[in-house]
């Protein structure tokens, strides 16, 4: 079943240096349907992607993301934030 996740970045410029790390515009990761971000009032950023499974979602996270991460030196950041909340879909329109 598809899930949905939504996560804060504490900036645009932390956001789009993992996301440049973690290359999913040239290489879309498996089982990623969507993302979508946008810069908040408060100058973070709210990050949404849907995916086919949460099994999807894990590797992508273990494999990719976490890696990016590190090499952004922001884990520590990260991993003392809130973790993003994942939630199963009931309905969902491509």
């Amino acid at each position: 079943m598809a899930v949905v996740q939504v996560a804060i970045a504490p900036s645009r410029e932390m956001f789009e240096k993992v996301q440049e790390l973690v290359g999913a515009d040239q290489n879309r990761p498996t089982g990623l349907i969507l993302q979508s971000a946008a810069e908040l009032p408060s100058g973070e950023v709210q990050v949404v992607s849907v995916w086919e499974s949460a099994e999807a979602a894990g590797a992508f996270v273990e494999t990719r993301l976490f890696p990016a991460f590190s090499e952004a030196g922001v884990m520590e950041l990260v991993m003392a934030s809130p973790m993003p909340e994942t939630l199963e879909t009931f309905h969902l329109i491509r």
